[in-house]
């Protein structure tokens, strides 16, 4: 249970959920496809709507719990007390399960103010596949936050690409058989049942049970102040993350808007996913157990390395998404569904931008401070409710899109700012000013085939490709990494014998002219 939450370690989780990462997003996003095409934009809106309330439930369920175990299990395994994150473990459960069971009886209460538009004979199919999923989800999710809190990142790997695999198989099979919305829907509900029975599988495997045994009073002080914290910022997270616009959307414009706003948001979280979900899977346990061990200088370490990573990993989303945007969207959904190309577009520059906040809601949750983190997301909420009221009603899918990416920079801004002065952190500009002149740099020679070819599916893909490489070469070729970056990579190598002895002279010499203090 005392995993060894190293460098080496870190890698190896990054790995491993990045991997199932790319199975689970491939199949994700073919099921989307498949479900666009046989349902229509209408029952497609209405099918994405019923998932995202499902996400909401799911969200308001879990509330603040999920961050706490994580941050607290990875604590108390830092010093060596797993007695301790056991009770943690059982603590939190409880709560969750009286959550789960509180939220759902809210939900049916207030369900007729949230029925699908153009569904309204179906409440009752809407009420209980709605519940299924959200409960068996939310349980899920915090068992693989109880695992990452102990190390153990193949119980989400292998969870989810477990029931991926089922998924699309059931998916396919429906299609060739022509079934209708509410066979997907019943789908959906079996297959969130199929996650939290994997999850519980696996944590009784490796041993991880919760314990009834009382949690150390002076750790439960600090869980508890940390827990109300996070529930605030996890309720006022839910309601500000797409939530006012969807609702809108629903309400005033119609399911098909709903269903263009659901794929230009999956494709954006997906290509965020895939580039960084290992490391933001790996990000806070490795912060609270160096919290735990060293206290807040460990943290700003990590710190400067993960601002630094989760800007590579924004700029590339960002140019290449933004390129392809249009034949991908052509391509995979058809062209009823053109309506997403220039939303998807926005988002993944925004998304793309904005990644660094990923590191500093991390770094808030790990030192204590979420009381902060609150007062964003408060205000993230008050902004984009203001602009979906000015937006939405006169401008549609179009206002829906504006508001949100507005109020993500506003935020991502006033974040920045606030925490990097606040906990004194030494940003590393340097690296970060490099990374933004590459980008630009290598969108400017990746417009090129388009200028000479016109825009088509091809130009497009070539300038995709074009604006990673040049992006990638840039930043080696002006130095925006570090020593310690191309150590961790030659540890990763080493993996592969073969192929590390050729490259260790050639990293070494690489490495040997990056700084090594950490930020400039």
């Amino acid at each position: 249970m005392n995993q060894p939450f190293n460098g080496r370690t870190a890698i190896r989780g990054a790995i491993m959920v990045m991997g199932s990462t790319y199975v689970t997003y491939a199949l994700g996003m073919l099921t989307s496809i498949l479900l666009a095409r046989t349902l229509g934009p209408d029952d497609f809106g209405r099918y994405t709507y019923m998932v995202w309330m499902a996400g909401l439930l799911i969200m308001f369920s879990n509330n603040g719990l999920t961050t706490t175990v994580i941050r607290f299990a990875s604590e108390s395994l830092g010093r060596s007390s797993p007695e301790n994150a056991s009770s943690i473990h059982g603590w939190l459960r409880r709560r969750q399960l009286a959550c789960v069971v509180l939220v759902g009886c809210l939900f049916l209460v207030a369900m007729p103010w949230f029925k699908p538009a153009g569904w309204e004979g179906h409440l009752a199919v809407f009420a209980a596949v709605v519940l299924v999923a959200a409960i068996a989800k939310a349980m899920f999710l915090f068992d693989v936050s109880v695992a990452k809190g102990y190390g153990l990142f193949h119980v989400e790997a292998r969870s989810t690409v477990t029931m991926s695999l089922l998924s699309i198989a059931a998916v396919l099979v429906m299609v060739v058989m022509k079934a209708p919305l509410l066979a997907y829907l019943l789908l959906f509900a079996f297959v969130s049942v199929g996650y939290v029975v994997c999850s519980s599988m696996m944590l009784r495997k490796a041993g991880v049970r919760p314990s009834r045994e009382p949690v150390d009073p002076a750790t439960l002080a600090r869980l508890k102040r940390h827990l109300g914290w996070t529930v605030l910022l996890t309720l006022a997270y839910a309601i500000s993350n797409k939530s006012i616009e969807t609702w809108m959307l629903n309400a005033m414009v119609g399911s098909a808007a709903v269903g263009y706003f659901a794929i230009a948001a999956a494709l954006t979280r997906g290509g965020v996913d895939l580039l960084a979900s290992g490391l933001a899977t790996v990000l806070m346990p490795m912060m609270g157990h160096a919290f735990g061990k060293g206290g807040q200088e460990g943290v700003n370490a990590i710190m400067a390395n993960a601002m630094r990573y989760f800007a590579f990993i924004g700029l590339l989303l960002a140019g290449g998404g933004a390129l392809v945007a249009d034949s991908a969207i052509t391509l995979l959904y058809g062209a009823e569904y053109k309506a997403v190309v220039n939303p998807l577009r926005v988002m993944m520059i925004v998304g793309g931008f904005t990644m660094i906040g990923g590191a500093f809601n991390a770094l808030l949750s790990t030192t204590d401070n979420q009381h902060l983190r609150v007062g964003y997301v408060l205000f993230s909420i008050l902004s984009v409710g203001v602009l979906s009221v000015l937006l939405i009603p006169r401008y549609g899918l179009n206002g829906a899109v504006a508001a949100h990416a507005i109020s993500e920079v506003l935020i991502f801004t006033l974040m920045a700012t606030g925490v990097s002065r606040l906990l004194k952190l030494r940003m590393p500009w340097r690296e970060l000013g490099r990374m933004l002149l590459c980008a630009l740099m290598a969108i400017a020679v990746a417009l090129v085939p388009m200028l000479l070819g016109g825009i088509n599916p091809w130009t497009e893909l070539a300038g995709g490709l074009i604006y990673a490489a040049v992006f990638v070469l840039g930043t080696v070729m002006m130095r925006a990494w570090r020593a310690g970056d191309i150590q961790h990579l030659d540890a990763l190598l080493q993996r592969y014998p073969a192929l590390a002895g050729r490259m260790q002279g050639r990293l070494q010499r690489w490495a040997d002219g990056l700084p090594t203090d950490g930020v400039h």
